[in-house]
């Protein structure tokens, strides 16, 4: 999946993104992070990886946007970090991953971010 990732100085295109809905996080290596100016948040957080390893991580503020909707969304990085979306971008997206098609699709309208 294509993604775009923007931050105060520009933004980058991310080509074929892992979509993991196991992960809570989206992460993204800190290059791409800093060149866009994403925002540093100013603390550094412990997070268990998938084979139960910990890492310290960075954690980031930026808007991802994908097919024209733009969020907000918090972007960890390590050293060695592999780009993933995780389900708190999905969900801010208004996305769920079809387990049949393996594709995103809508579960609410484009644009409505919540339902008052």
């Amino acid at each position: 999946m294509d993604f775009v990732l923007k931050g105060e100085k520009g933004e980058e295109k991310l080509e074929r993104v892992m979509i993991d809905t196991g992960a809570t996080y989206t992460f993204i290596e800190e290059e791409i992070l800093e060149k866009v100016g994403a925002i540093k948040l100013p603390t550094q957080v412990e997070v268990e990886l998938g084979d139960g390893k910990k890492v310290l991580a960075k954690a980031y503020a930026a808007i991802v946007r994908y097919e024209g909707k733009e969020v907000p969304t918090i972007v960890l990085t390590f050293p060695g970090a592999k780009r993933v979306i995780g389900v708190e971008t999905l969900e801010a997206l208004g996305l769920r991953v079809n387990p049949i098609t393996h594709s995103l699709e809508y579960v609410r309208e484009k644009g409505v971010a919540c339902f008052y």
